[in-house]
């Protein structure tokens, strides 16, 4: 009987463990949306068409995603209950961006604030449940930065929302992003 609890445990640990090396491998997907944001950004307050440079900034992010999903099915032995449920989470979250985005923005739904208080939010809320079933404190921590910044769009002074947004799209997602591609590779080289 104990062995078999032991056995059990082992499996988890190993299942976590396989799930946070996984999420490494998603370290080209934040840095890939981070800078595709940004540059939507900068697109949008310099060329003066932020539809445009949304909708093509997005829909190319979108695409590369895609692309190497599909790919990475293709190689992939096995899919998880862990892997399908952070897929999940993200999907979920990415639908409901865009349909806020691409919907709720043109129909004149939110102000600038409100749209970006709901994005850090709905990252936050993302990063700290996938931290939660990693069990990786570091992507939990980040969900909660998300939230603060989130309470700080909502609160503080209007003209540091887009600096607030800005700031969190390079640090919580190109900075965080870049951080896991650089523990992928260290994994690669020990392994």
């Amino acid at each position: 009987m104990d062995q078999e609890l032991l056995a059990r445990i082992d499996l988890i640990e190993r299942m976590v463990s396989q799930g946070r090396r996984s999420t490494e491998y998603w370290g080209w997907c934040f840095a890939l949306w981070g800078t595709g944001q940004l540059t939507a950004i900068a697109w949008a307050n310099l060329g003066g068409k932020p539809g445009l440079a949304w909708g093509v900034t997005m829909a190319v992010c979108g695409i590369v995603t895609g692309l190497v999903i599909a790919r990475k099915k293709a190689t992939e032995q096995t899919e998880t209950l862990l892997s399908r449920s952070l897929g999940a989470i993200w999907l979920s979250f990415g639908v409901s961006i865009s349909l806020l985005a691409f919907v709720g923005n043109p129909a004149g739904i939110f102000s600038e604030r409100s749209f970006c208080a709901v994005f850090l939010a709905l990252m936050g809320m993302t990063n700290l449940s996938s931290g939660i079933i990693l069990r990786w404190p570091l992507q939990a921590v980040s969900g909660i930065v998300w939230w603060l910044a989130a309470v700080f769009a909502m609160l503080g002074p209007e003209k540091m929302v887009p600096w607030t947004m800005i700031a969190m799209i390079f640090v919580g997602e190109i900075v965080f992003g870049l951080y896991l591609m650089a523990r992928e590779r260290a994994a690669r080289r020990h392994a």
